[in-house]
This record gives structure tokens, C-alpha cells and sequence, in this order.
């Protein structure tokens, strides 16, 4: 813009921009002061600028003016014109925040640009413009957009003209979800600290406080660090000391309040209990990263962490109670104990602040390791749930461990013994070479005449045998009456019954006869006594001999037949178990465990009379004892087994395998000495009051071995395969419901398992719908697992 300067003599001149003169002719005439009359003193100078102002603001990316971290407003003025086309700022977002500029105060045609150098190249490239504001003349320019943090520019640029401006900037940040509550009651629940936990979350104007709570379950080594700030926060630690939820005098431990976005740290050393920790900004808006480490510091170890170091408890006679800790340092506590006699064993884990397990160990080789088969039974409890295990032990040695699931925790393990009281029931006896029973015992310890005759005559060899005593006791009714005398002598000979050679189940039978029985009574025939008629005699030894008191059936329509064939037929197997129409699947699921994993078991479990009986022997909590079986066997009007099959054929079949129907029938007579059955009305000789047990159970009373019951999901499926793999007997009840081919409230027995396909093989004991299914799927159906120990 060029300027017309008049000289100061010629005072009736004012300045007069050319700009107003006509282009073409540069008439300077009609400008000038008629009153003027020497036109030469009219001097013209050079054309001069206007004055640029000051350049605050840089020309490039490169020099532009550097805001630094923008957060709030801030406002800038500067010139853009002819001269000084672009000016550029930079600024950075530090997080997420709503920005805005407005430019205005303009007398020219400005535009302003919006950039990010995404390739950090200096230059604007295209796509490097994120927004534009480009109004026409003097109207303001604004841009308004949500900006993530990284680094950005602002250009303000000339359009037309030369013109001051006035450029705001602001950033207000976008706070992020609150994950931490803001006082103590909603403090973020942290649960026990084990090893480090990591969080981030947002404090500022809109969130001034952020709490945690954890606790510790044992004396730890504690540490924070607060870290990743923008602007300045700090932190304390804080123990509520009264719980009343308010942070009072006293309740804060500690705190770290470094200056700026300096991270903050804290380092001590907690006991057992609950706190929290505070994150609060001191100035501005940031987000953070907290790390919150706890270790624990591992008390003395007092109990040893293999069985060739583990604690001597010695004897165990009543409760001993123990205290240690396991952890990450200390992964196995092991207690020595030993039994004297068969005892009722208990213990209970509890105490806890993390998940701890335990396991009752027999070292059953004495190798001082945990084989496959040692562990007799595990309590797997979740969390801080108390674990607990109860078991009849015979005399022995055995361990207990208790080792942590996850985290460190102190614990408290008592540890009981009960002696068990014998029961009447005899115990079988290896039979001893019989001492020769002097000429005049019979005399001197008998009272009968007649009784004195026949046994001497039958023991003249020593031995007293099955038919002796059928022959004895039948002497005794003679004249239809049993009298005092008679009974008394029956009963001197039972109680000294180891002066002769005498099968165990002899004694045991006839001890049922002489000194009575609990199926005595129940059945009507009743206990001897002085006055007993020979029919009550003859019932007795029916019973207890003969094996003609036979079950009750479920149904008129069924009746007892004779049945061909033998006790086995090519071995045992458990492809031998046909269940019939009585329920009593847990109790032939388990003969076929047993019949695949131990079939002597059930081999020396019968004894052939040779006169179409067959003694079978139980176990009372270890004892044996004894009832007797005839040939005859419920059928259907054909003829055909309707409870446990014996093969297919009809009851003339030579064919016919009868260990399995024998077994049953064993079972339901057995079940009215009142000891093998405990449920309400399933105390009586019948088939229906063996409906509805448990395997477990059955291992014990048809082998005398002790045995585990437990919830799949308190197992691993290795330990599953490891069972699997084994001899021992094995079974599971479904009771939660079925589904896979499983049918809810019935027993299986586990024959296998396929590694290829990664499912075990459930036999049905109605030998048809096996199952296969996969550990999920017994996990899904809650599956009950039952084994024997050993």
C-alpha cells in the first residue's frame, strides 16, 4: 500500500492514500487545496510499509511455537499477512480430551488448520489435516473435535489481507470409566494379595479419590508403585483400624507424595488384615498404573516336607491339635502318626486364608514315596472352606498332608484317634492244629449224656466240621424240647470252639444258632432258650445252614426254582453282571469292579457245601461273617431269572453261571442281621431291602477293604487315570442329574479309559447303554467316584 506524503509547508494538504485514485489518470488534482497557487513545492517521496509486527509463532512444523502439554485454555496473538503467511503452533493431548479453538479479532480474510504429523516427516502430508475452519472475511473460525493423546499443530494462515488475531486453544480431558470406588465402603475389592496385582484407572477434577481394598493373610513384605502420571497424584496406605469406614487420625500407614508426575512408592512390612490404599491428585488430571505386591513371609517350618521328615506325632490316641503355614516357599507339611488298634480316625484343616488341601497317606511299600494307590482319601474344599476327612483305620502307619491349592495361609490341623470297640461278632481265626481234647473234658465240661456221646464221637479226629454241628444241635432237640442243659452244652461248645479244628464260617454259624442273633428275631423264629421246641431248631439250622430261609420277592408273580449249573462258568469277568428288576445297582456294579480288578475276592467269598448250598462270606468293619445260599433262585413263570441273570438260560440250563444271582440272594438274607443295611425298613430278609446303597460301602462288606468316596471335582483327572489304571476296585454313582448316555440316580463301573478319545468307559450293570464320556462331561454331571484303597 503505497502513501502520498505532502510537504508540511503546504498545510491545507492531508495525506491521501493512492488507493483512492482513479487508476488510469492518477489524478491528484481534485485532492489538493484549491487554495494552493505553487504547485512545484509539492514534493513526493518513495512509497515506505506499513510497520510487520513481532513473529511469535514459527513459519514450518518445524519452528512452531511449542505450547507444550495443553489442559485447560490458553490464548494467544499474533499477525498473518503478506509478509508472514503461515503460523504454526504445537501442542500435546497427555490423554483422551474434548478440544476446541476459536481464532477471531480479525480485520482480514484468516483460515486456521487443525494437523497431525502422523509420520513425524515436518511436513504436512495429505491426510495430515484433521480439521479446517475456513469462514469468509472477518468472521471468527472455530473447530470443536475429541482428540486422543499424541502430539498436534495449529495452523493460522492468510487468505486475503493483513490482519491481527487472537487464537484460543483448549483441552479438557475425557475422565475414563471409575473402576475404584471412592470411599471406603465402595473401595475396588482387591481379595487376598498374593504376589503382584496391577491396575489402572483415572483421578482429577471429576474423580478425586480412588480406594482399594485387599487383605493379607499372613505377614507380608508389602510395596506399591504409582506410576504413569501426567499431571501430579499421590497415595497412601490406610488400615481402618475401627471399621467405621472413615479414614481417622492415625489410620493412614503411610504415604508417598513426590512432586509432578514423579512416580510415587511405598515399601513396609503388614501383618495379617484388611487395608486400604488411596490414589488422589494433587494438581491437574492423569491416568495411573498401580502395582500392588505382596509376599509373605514364611513362618518356621515345623513340619517336615517329605515322609522320611515328617513330623513324629507318635501314638495317636485322642485329639492332637498342630499350627504351621504353607505357601509358595513351603509346598508340602507332612505328619507321622501311627494306630495301635483299629481306630475311628477324624482330622480337620481349618484356620484358612487361602485354599489348602490335605490328604490321609499310607506308605504301603515303605518307600518313602506317595505311589499311586497310598493316598486313602483327600479333602480338595474350595477357597478357605475347612477340608475335613473320616475314616476307620486299621493298626498302622500313616501320614497326613497338607499342602497349599493357591496362595500362602496359615493353618490350624487336629488330628483324632478312637479306639473302635470290638463287636460280639466273632473274628475269624486261621483254624489251629487242635490240642488233643482229653477223654474226660466232654464229661467234665458238658452236661448232657447224650450230647457228651456224640461229641466226643464226632471230635475223636479233632475235628468238628459243618455236618457235626448240623448233627449236634439237631441231638439237642431231643424229646421236642430243647432244655437248660442242652443249651448250656451247645453253648460250651461254640465258646471253646478252638479246641477243635472248626472252619471259621462253622463257628460264626453256629454261634448264630447257639448265642443268638438279631435275623433271629426279626425273622420269628427267635433266640434259643431253655424250652425251645425242635421246630425253632430246625428253622435255626435251616436258616443258618441249609439256606432255606430265602428273601422275599417284589412281586406274586414271582416264584423260587431250582436253578442249573455252576458257582463259574470260564473264569469271571465283569460281563457277568446282568441287573434284574430289583435295585440294587450299586451293589452288582461293584462285584464287576471287583470280578475285573480282584477276582479272587469274590473267588474265596463262596464256599460249595456239595449238597446244593453255598456258605457266603461278608465283612462286619473287617470281621467276617456268614450266611447260606440254596440252588434256588427267583424266576418268571418260564422259568428265566428276573433279578441278577445267570447267563441267559432258563433255571434247567447246565450252562448257567450262578456266582452273580448268589451274591444277591446272599445279600438280601444277610441284610436282616441288621449291620449291612442301616437304612429305615431294609433291616428284613428281602430282595426289596437292598434297594438303594452306596459302592463304597459294598467294597467294604464284600472284600473287607477300606475305600474313598469322592466328588469328581474334588479330583484331577490324571488321579482318575491313575485309578483307572490300577487293580483297584472302581465305581461311579450319578445322583445330579444324567445326560452323555449317563442315567441319573444309578452306578457304573469304570473298566477303562481311551487316551485317544480322552473318555472313560462306564459299564452299566444292565449289560446294555454304556456309556463313554470325557472328564468334562463327568465334571458336568458332578459325578460321585468310589474306589478301594488298595
Amino acid at each position: 500500500m503505497d502513501t502520498l506524503i505532502i510537504n508540511e509547508d503546504l498545510s491545507n494538504l492531508s495525506s491521501i492514500s493512492t488507493n483512492s485514485i482513479d487508476p488510469l489518470t492518477k489524478d491528484f488534482d481534485k485532492y489538493l487545496d484549491p487554495k494552493l497557487t505553487n504547485l512545484n513545492s509539492l514534493q513526493l517521496s518513495e512509497p515506505v510499509s506499513l510497520s510487520t509486527p513481532v513473529d511469535n509463532a514459527g513459519n514450518t512444523l518445524a519452528t512452531a511455537r511449542n505450547i507444550g502439554t495443553l489442559s485447560g485454555t490458553q490464548s494467544f496473538t499474533d499477525w498473518v499477512g503478506s509478509v508472514d503467511l503461515n503460523d504454526y503452533y504445537r501442542f500435546n493431548i497427555a490423554s483422551q480430551s474434548n478440544f476446541s479453538l476459536t481464532l477471531n479479532g480479525l480485520s482480514a480474510d484468516a483460515d486456521v488448520q487443525l494437523i497431525q504429523d502422523f509420520n513425524n516427516n515436518g511436513i504436512v502430508d495429505s491426510g495430515d489435516v484433521l480439521q479446517s475452519s475456513t469462514n469468509g472475511g472477518t468472521i471468527g473460525e472455530s473447530i470443536t473435535r475429541t482428540l486422543n493423546a499424541g502430539n498436534y499443530f495449529v495452523r493460522v494462515y492468510r487468505y486475503k489481507g493483513n490482519t491481527n488475531y487472537s487464537l484460543s486453544l483448549t483441552a479438557t480431558a475425557v475422565a475414563p470409566v471409575d473402576n475404584a470406588g471412592n470411599t471406603l465402603d465402595t473401595a475396588r475389592a482387591v481379595g487376598t494379595l498374593s504376589s503382584t496385582q496391577t491396575f489402572t484407572d483415572w483421578v482429577g477434577s471429576s474423580d478425586t479419590n480412588d480406594y482399594y481394598s485387599f487383605n493379607v493373610g499372613t505377614q507380608s513384605n508389602f510395596s506399591l508403585t504409582l506410576n504413569g502420571l501426567s499431571a501430579d497424584a499421590d497415595v497412601q496406605l490406610i488400615q481402618d483400624f475401627n471399621n467405621n469406614s472413615i479414614v481417622d487420625s492415625g489410620d493412614v500407614l503411610q504415604s508417598s507424595t513426590n512432586g509432578g508426575t514423579i512416580a510415587d512408592s511405598i515399601t513396609r512390612t503388614l501383618n495379617a488384615g484388611n487395608y486400604f490404599v488411596l490414589v488422589y491428585p494433587y494438581s491437574g488430571n492423569t491416568n495411573y498404573s498401580l502395582s500392588l505386591t505382596a509376599t509373605a513371609i514364611a513362618p518356621v517350618d515345623n513340619a517336615g516336607n517329605t515322609l522320611a521328615t515328617a513330623l513324629a506325632v507318635g501314638t495317636l490316641s485322642g485329639t492332637q491339635t498342630f499350627t504351621d503355614w504353607v505357601g509358595s516357599s513351603d509346598t508340602n507339611d507332612y505328619y507321622s502318626f501311627n494306630v495301635g488298634t483299629q481306630s475311628n480316625f477324624s482330622l480337620t484343616l481349618n484356620g484358612l486364608s487361602a485354599n489348602a488341601d490335605v490328604q490321609l497317606i499310607q506308605d504301603f511299600n515303605n518307600n518313602g514315596i506317595v505311589d499311586s494307590g497310598d493316598v486313602l482319601q483327600s479333602s480338595t474344599n474350595g477357597g478357605t472352606i475347612a477340608d475335613s476327612i473320616t475314616r476307620t483305620l486299621n493298626a498302622g502307619n500313616y501320614f497326613v498332608q497338607v499342602y497349599p491349592y493357591s496362595g500362602n495361609t496359615n493353618y490350624s490341623l487336629s488330628l483324632t484317634a478312637t479306639e473302635v470297640t470290638p463287636t460280639p461278632t466273632p473274628t475269624p481265626t486261621p483254624t489251629p492244629t487242635p490240642t488233643p481234647t482229653p477223654t474226660d473234658w466232654y464229661s467234665q465240661n458238658l452236661l448232657d449224656a447224650q450230647i457228651i456221646t456224640l461229641t466226643s464221637s464226632l471230635a475223636a479226629d479233632g475235628n468238628l466240621s459243618r455236618q457235626d454241628m448240623i448233627a449236634i444241635f439237631r441231638d439237642a432237640k431231643d424229646s421236642g424240647v430243647i432244655d437248660a442243659n442242652e443249651l448250656t452244652d451247645l453253648r460250651t461248645l461254640v465258646s471253646n470252639s478252638t479246641l477243635f479244628t472248626m472252619a471259621d464260617s462253622v463257628k460264626v454259624l453256629s454261634n448264630k444258632i447257639a448265642n443268638g442273633d438279631a435275623a433271629n428275631t426279626r425273622s420269628g423264629f427267635g433266640n434259643l432258650y431253655a424250652g425251645s421246641s425242635d421246630t425253632q431248631m430246625e428253622n435255626l439250622i435251616g436258616k443258618w445252614f441249609l439256606g432255606n430261609d430265602r428273601p422275599d420277592l417284589t412281586s406274586s408273580s414271582y416264584s423260587y426254582q431250582y436253578v442249573s449249573g455252576s458257582l463259574f462258568q470260564n473264569g469271571l469277568s465283569a460281563d457277568d453282571i446282568y441287573q434284574g428288576a430289583v435295585g440294587d445297582c450299586y451293589y452288582v456294579a461293584t462285584l464287576a469292579s471287583i470280578a475285573q480288578e480282584k477276582p479272587d475276592y469274590i473267588q474265596n467269598m463262596f464256599l460249595d457245601n456239595g449238597d446244593n448250598t453255598f456258605t457266603v462270606r461278608f465283612y462286619n468293619n473287617g470281621v467276617a461273617d456268614y450266611v447260606t445260599v440254596d440252588r434256588y433262585l427267583p424266576t418268571n413263570s418260564s422259568g428265566y431269572a428276573v433279578y441278577a441273570d445267570w447267563g441267559g438260560g432258563s433255571s434247567t440250563s447246565t450252562s448257567n453261571e450262578l456266582w452273580v444271582a448268589l451274591a444277591e440272594k446272599a445279600y438280601a438274607q444277610l441284610a436282616e442281621s441288621g449291620w449291612s443295611r442301616t437304612y429305615s425298613g431294609t433291616q428284613n430278609n428281602s430282595y426289596a431291602a437292598i434297594e438303594g446303597g452306596w459302592m463304597d460301602v459294598v467294597i467294604g462288606q464284600v472284600t473287607g477293604l477300606s475305600a474313598t468316596s469322592q466328588s469328581v471335582s474334588n479330583m484331577t483327572q490324571t488321579q482318575l487315570i491313575n485309578l483307572v489304571n490300577s487293580n483297584q476296585i472302581l465305581t461311579a454313582g450319578f445322583v445330579y442329574g444324567g445326560g452323555y448316555g449317563v442315567v441319573n440316580g444309578h452306578a457304573y463301573t469304570i473298566t477303562s479309559y481311551n487316551s485317544s478319545t480322552g473318555t472313560f468307559h462306564l459299564r452299566n450293570p444292565w449289560g446294555i447303554y454304556h456309556a463313554d464320556v470325557t472328564w468334562s462331561q463327568l465334571l458336568s454331571l458332578s459325578a460321585i467316584i468310589q474306589w478301594s484303597n488298595t
